[in-house]
């Protein structure tokens, strides 16, 4: 299957600090992007809007067709009790 990813106007923060704000995104079948920036500027936050595991502040994400998904593998697995 083929899908199209695309998100309109998203705004993303942490409590005062806004990460990113009026962001337009397409992501066509076959395109290959890469996100780069200094820590903490949003990157792990957009993708998992992306995914949908966020919701966005402002903004919408939408997948063609809708019966598509998005795959996210986190950074870091999610740690166990007593764990560290």
């Amino acid at each position: 299957m083929t899908a199209t990813l695309v998100a309109k106007d998203l705004a993303a923060g942490h409590g005062e600090r806004t990460l990113f704000a009026g962001l337009d995104l397409v992501v066509a079948p076959g395109d290959v992007i890469g996100l780069v920036g200094v820590n903490g500027a949003g990157k792990s936050s957009l993708l998992r809007l992306l995914a949908g595991l966020d919701a966005p502040e402002e903004g919408e994400v939408r997948l063609s067709p809708p019966t598509a998904t998005v795959g996210h593998l986190p950074q870091e697995p999610e740690r166990r009790e007593g764990e560290t």
